[in-house]
């Protein structure tokens, strides 16, 4: 059978390419960036013959995308998001998605955290200054984590990782999410509350909520209206959670203090007005980047695709009800 790997990360780790290769089916790789309709008009390879594509988040699979998969059974994505898959679209067709939730939960946790200080304790602001022969600047003020009120939004693995660091930093926490857990609340001594209660209260806000149409620009103008004039901003989640050019210019205006952002509504991001602002601390969607991470991403999305290409459902699908055996 034929395997089409449409990464740039997956090729450079031996232990996902080994299990490729030694699995006796036919292995096309092809650049990251280049989506599926273009790599089938160029003739880079045939993605109509492919049984399996492995990929990630930077391949965008809506309808049209799929319609070039007629022989597909398995879309193995080395990520823990499938947002840029239309999965009734996939579950239409008999495509198992498959995905790797929870695989870097708690790499993403910790970089969470070194957005939180960075902005709130302005390390890029300090750097910048003493590369430029500023050491006055060190004098300028910055916000302690502890003693402060944290407000999360989503409480998936890497939100409660993240909650467990944040218990060392002596925060009071606050949470908002539709799955409540009592006894974790109680063990972390964390309040839930409503979303507009945890704005107005917290000194910073950080997310971890998955995208969904209800989550989809849930910090907008009104939201960022009713956060503290010192409150500071994070999001590893996902890019869409946040309406960018409200947050642009609630940034602008100082109407906020700061921001921390790993992900971006449009990726990856080349030209953007936050490259402008100086109260921003931007990173290229690198917080599950950490080595381990990434090796066991590939190599679990890898076992996925062989797993459905054996006639098994993978364990990591997304949609079962798709899975069809040989």
């Amino acid at each position: 059978m034929n395997i089409l790997v449409v990464s740039d990360s997956l090729r450079e780790l031996p232990p996902a390419v080994a299990a490729l290769e030694s699995s006796g089916h036919r292995v096309a790789y092809v650049d990251a960036l280049t989506p599926l309709p273009v790599i089938a008009a160029r003739g880079l390879v045939d993605p109509r013959q492919a049984d399996a594509l492995v990929t990630g988040r930077l391949m965008w699979l809506d309808a049209e995308a799929l319609g070039l998969l007629p022989r597909a059974r398995v879309i193995a994505l080395h990520t823990s998001g499938s947002d840029n898959v239309d999965l009734a679209e996939a579950t239409r067709r008999g495509i198992v998605v498959t995905n790797v939730k929870g695989v870097n939960a708690e790499q993403c946790a910790e970089f969470s955290l070194g957005l939180m200080l960075a902005v709130t304790r302005q390390i890029r602001t300090g750097d910048i200054a003493i590369r430029q022969g500023l050491w006055a600047a060190r004098t300028q003020t910055s916000l302690d984590l502890y003693g402060a009120t944290v407000g999360i939004v989503g409480l998936g693995l890497i939100g409660k990782a993240a909650v467990r660091r944040l218990k060392a930093f002596g925060v009071r926490l606050l949470c908002h999410t539709r799955t409540p857990d009592p006894a974790f609340g109680e063990e972390m001594g964390m309040t839930y509350t409503d979303l507009d209660t945890l704005l107005r209260e917290s000194d910073v806000v950080s997310l971890y909520a998955s995208l969904n149409e209800a989550t989809r620009h849930m910090i907008g103008a009104r939201e960022l209206g009713l956060m503290k004039p010192s409150a500071a901003l994070i999001n590893i989640a996902r890019g869409e959670l946040i309406d960018e050019p409200a947050l642009v210019e609630a940034l602008r205006t100082r109407r906020i203090a700061g921001a921390g952002l790993d992900v971006f509504e449009t990726e990856p991001l080349f030209k953007s007005p936050l490259f402008a602002l100086d109260n921003v601390v931007l990173t290229p969607h690198q917080a599950g980047l950490a080595a381990s991470a990434k090796v066991n991403a590939a190599v679990r999305a890898v076992n996925n695709a062989l797993a459905a290409l054996d006639g098994r459902c993978p364990p990591d699908a997304i949609n079962p009800e798709a899975f069809r055996a040989p």
